[in-house]
């Protein structure tokens, strides 16, 4: 596919997380979406605001669309918050328990599919030297560190040596927090991705940078 496509795909797909000032609609459900057969489940938790301990948190912009685009690009399944409940005082899938809508259709899915990688997806502030920080809690919630030095390979190939880092800014180490709670109930292999806002924003001067993360990313996935 043309890359001009893909960023334009991209950028339509983030117009239903932008609904009501990135609140979404509950016109769009949260449900797990299946493109295909590998055997990956991506998680955009943050693509819209939602409310931590009484309080709205931003959105992390162009997650929920890199993840949507990503999983129909691989061909594997995926899911994203598409919509803030505002009438709830903790409104976070990365926080809250095992009882939030977001989690319960997780659980579901795992029950019925064999994954082998939940690989969920975050925004780092822009001022991080890192282009990704892969959070792992030191390894504990991974199986097959090769997943973690596999994605090393295919950013410092691309964007030289450095570019990313292991548990520098987030560590994933909380038992509520989605990719502990996914390998913890199911023991597989699960990653929180923390991508710098320069490469997640499809838009201006970084477009063509955050498309070449992009293709790193389905270029990594896509192996296994």
């Amino acid at each position: 596919m043309h890359n001009e496509v893909i960023i334009q795909q991209i950028r339509q797909t983030e117009q239903k997380f932008k609904e009501n000032d990135y609140k979404g609609t509950s016109v769009h459900s949260c449900m797990v979406e299946q493109y295909g057969n590998l055997p990956i489940l991506l998680s955009a938790p943050h693509a819209v605001k939602q409310i931590r301990n009484g309080e709205i948190k931003a959105h992390e912009f162009y997650t929920g669309a890199i993840v949507e685009c990503l999983a129909k690009q691989i061909g594997c399944a995926c899911i994203t918050k598409q919509y803030l409940i505002e009438n709830s005082p903790n409104d976070d899938p990365n926080t809250d328990n095992a009882y939030c809508s977001y989690k319960t259709a997780i659980n579901q899915f795992l029950h019925e599919h064999r994954i082998k990688l939940f690989i969920d997806i975050h925004g780092l502030s822009s001022k991080r030297d890192s282009i990704v920080d892969i959070c792992i809690d030191n390894g504990k919630n991974v199986n097959n560190m090769a997943y973690v030095a596999d994605l090393q390979k295919c950013i410092e190939d691309k964007f030289g040596a450095n570019k990313s880092s292991v548990d520098r800014y987030f560590k994933a180490f909380s038992e509520n927090i989605m990719s502990k709670w996914v390998h913890t109930n199911f023991n597989i292999s699960a990653i929180e991705l923390e991508i710098n806002g320069a490469y997640r924003w499809f838009e201006g001067d970084t477009a063509k940078q955050s498309l070449d993360l992009f293709l790193c990313l389905q270029n990594w996935l896509t192996g296994y």
